[in-house]
């Protein structure tokens, strides 16, 4: 039983009138709520209050879909407004104020013709393959993105950081996929790697989501600012998860960032994006050697890895642990079922009478589209000459790698390598750690470079005949040439 309304003017003109027809008809349905027939009507709530209110005449489309969600019949209705439109001197165009008031209505409409249409977003990427290992990972994630008992506390974004090839976006869309069954409103994903989205910054990536969201495009601010707000507010009164994959840099994001009561947000990135304040973090390592093992036996199959483990762990140890190398290189080998594991693996290692060719191992880590090396180049490019020169002078050093196959230095031992002192060094390292090129240790100052990420490094050009400031920075000695 809906509440009771107010009184209708005394005066009998044709809207008052009207109105009053609308009254009867809902009585006689049994005063449904106008929540109730805000659902059948498909305007809301407000809309068919003021359409019986009379104050004003309604629009033809509010007046047919009162009458209908009443059971009232559609010919008599429509004959019925157009007699009081007419009455009212209004048939043929409305006085402004009524028109701004229909122009209202309509958008309220055309939204919920939207809304009817289109389900609620859900645009998240499938999971490529179960996740491995990371359980402990999991677990602290589900608890930096649940809000507190209490609602003292709103569940923050969330970044998940790590270096190239740690699998931030597999760990995030097991997160996520975790996460939208308690999220109805849907889940929106944007990949703002610069090769996957055009649309970069925060306003295009808000218009994005406020399109999928069911917001007509006539509707959508053109002000930049005001697009972001509408963004903002919808995702503090709805129940949505959303992903924000290969987040380049903080300005990208920034504006988009609220800890809502009910939503959900997760950043991936290489970098720890430390410009970021009040959000959560997770950096992701390298897998343990179990977890390598494990994920090479869902790409070969248990039995084929249980029969040859030996040639397995090798592989293991040339991709460093690194989830998108061993799934890069487990593809290539289960391509051919034919073969030895032992002689497909010292195939794809590019093993010969001299050893082992890491470069040519990295060349062959390609699947289709997919190339580490691909990944690898996007990072190196966005390096200044001085940070490059840094990551070539580490890949050079003499420092043996660790049982991981890790290399690992401190600031203090390169910057005697180069001949700097060590804080701009320590900067630069930072820089390269923020890159996805290094990962920390898990000894104070030590910084790590997986085999990969030095086979790669190795490769490159030297940066000191690409550009020659480095070498004629003020006031320092020129860098040694790596060994």
């Amino acid at each position: 039983m809906g509440r009771l309304e107010r009184p209708l003017a005394p005066d009998a003109g044709p809207v008052t009138a009207f109105a009053r027809e609308l009254r009867r008809l809902r009585t006689a349905a049994g005063s449904p709520g106008y929540r109730d027939m805000a659902t059948r009507a498909m305007f809301s709530a407000s809309v068919l209050s003021d359409a019986a209110a009379g104050y004003r005449l309604p629009t033809l489309q509010v007046a047919l879909a009162f009458a209908e969600a009443c059971g009232g019949d559609r010919a008599s209705w429509e004959r019925r407004w157009h007699e009081a439109a007419r009455a009212d001197g209004d048939d043929a165009g409305a006085r402004p104020a009524v028109k701004a008031v229909q122009q209202h209505q309509e958008n309220e409409l055309r939204a919920a013709d939207v809304r009817a249409v289109l389900p609620p977003p859900s645009q998240l990427p499938m999971e490529a393959h179960p996740l491995v290992g990371r359980r402990e990972l999991l677990q602290r994630a589900r608890a930096l993105t649940a809000p507190s008992y209490d609602g003292q506390r709103l569940a923050a974004p969330l970044v998940i950081s790590g270096q190239v090839g740690a699998g931030k976006t597999a760990f995030a869309l097991r997160l996520a996929h975790e996460l939208a069954v308690n999220l109805p409103d849907g889940q929106l994903y944007a990949n703002l790697d610069p090769a996957a989205d055009g649309r970069k910054d925060a306003a295009g990536i808000a218009g994005g989501f406020l399109e999928a969201l069911g917001i007509p495009t006539d509707r959508i601010p053109n002000d930049p600012g005001q697009r972001i707000g509408l963004y903002r507010s919808l995702l503090n009164r709805r129940r949505l998860l959303v992903v924000l994959d290969g987040v380049q840099h903080e300005r990208q994001i920034r504006e988009l960032l609220v800890a809502a009561p009910e939503s959900r947000v997760i950043i991936t990135s290489r970098s720890r994006l430390l410009g970021l304040d009040g959000i959560g973090r997770i950096r992701l390592p390298a897998l343990d050697r179990d977890e390598s093992m494990e994920l090479l036996a869902q790409l070969l199959g248990g039995d084929r890895v249980g029969s040859e483990p030996r040639a397995c762990l090798r592989l293991a140890d040339a991709c460093g642990d690194l989830p998108l190398a061993l799934n890069l290189a487990g593809r290539r080998i289960a391509a051919r079922p034919e073969w030895m594991l032992q002689d497909s693996v010292s195939e794809l290692l590019g093993e010969g009478p001299d050893g082992r060719a890491p470069g040519r191992f990295l060349a062959r880590l390609q699947i289709g589209d997919d190339a580490l090396s691909t990944r690898l180049d996007s990072a190196y490019r966005l390096l200044t000459p001085w940070a490059r020169l840094m990551l070539r002078q580490f890949a050079g050093s003499d420092n043996p790698p660790s049982v991981d196959n890790v290399v690992y230095e401190s600031a203090d031992a390169l910057a005697m390598l180069v001949e700097r002192s060590a804080q701009p060094v320590e900067d630069l390292l930072e820089r390269l750690l923020d890159a996805g090129l290094l990962d920390h240790s898990d000894l104070p100052g030590q910084y790590g470079l997986t085999p990969m990420a030095r086979a790669y490094a190795l490769t490159q050009p030297d940066p000191t005949e690409e550009d020659p400031a480095p070498a004629a920075a003020p006031g320092r000695t020129p860098a040694r040439q790596p060994r």
